[in-house]
């Protein structure tokens, strides 16, 4: 018997979310509606394109939605939200330092897991 679950995400940004799904090594559809996305499936494409879990618009944000008996990662649904989140928000504060102008200078995957990002901006003098 299968029971769905809904998991409430801080994700907003459908193209940081397409992304981060990429970055993780996942393959995903996106199902449409009148002019919003309104679902977004995950599937494993070495298993005969099965759903693994989806991601649901609530208006605000995506709603993770996952059959929490049949998971089938091989890690478990914390540990693979933690990490979402984590390269989600890693993928925000990119993209936003670019806009505003910084560049990115480093990444460090530090030993507690955490990322050390280093970016850095010219002001108009030309001086760091």
């Amino acid at each position: 018997m299968s029971h769905f679950s809904k998991i409430k995400t801080n994700i907003s940004d459908l193209e940081m979310l397409k992304k981060t799904l990429k970055d993780l090594g996942f393959t995903y559809s996106l199902k449409k509606e009148i002019s919003q996305v309104s679902t977004i499936t995950v599937f494993n494409k070495n298993i005969d394109n099965k759903n693994l879990f989806s991601f649901s618009w609530d208006g605000r944000e995506y709603t993770l939605i996952a059959d929490l008996f049949f998971w089938s990662l091989n890690v478990s649904v914390d540990y693979f939200l933690e990490k979402l989140t984590q390269q989600y928000a890693y993928n925000m504060i990119t993209k936003e330092s670019l806009v505003n102008g910084f560049d990115s200078k480093s990444k460090v995957l530090m030993k507690d897991g955490s990322i050390k990002l280093v970016v850095q901006r010219w002001n108009n003098n030309g001086y760091k």
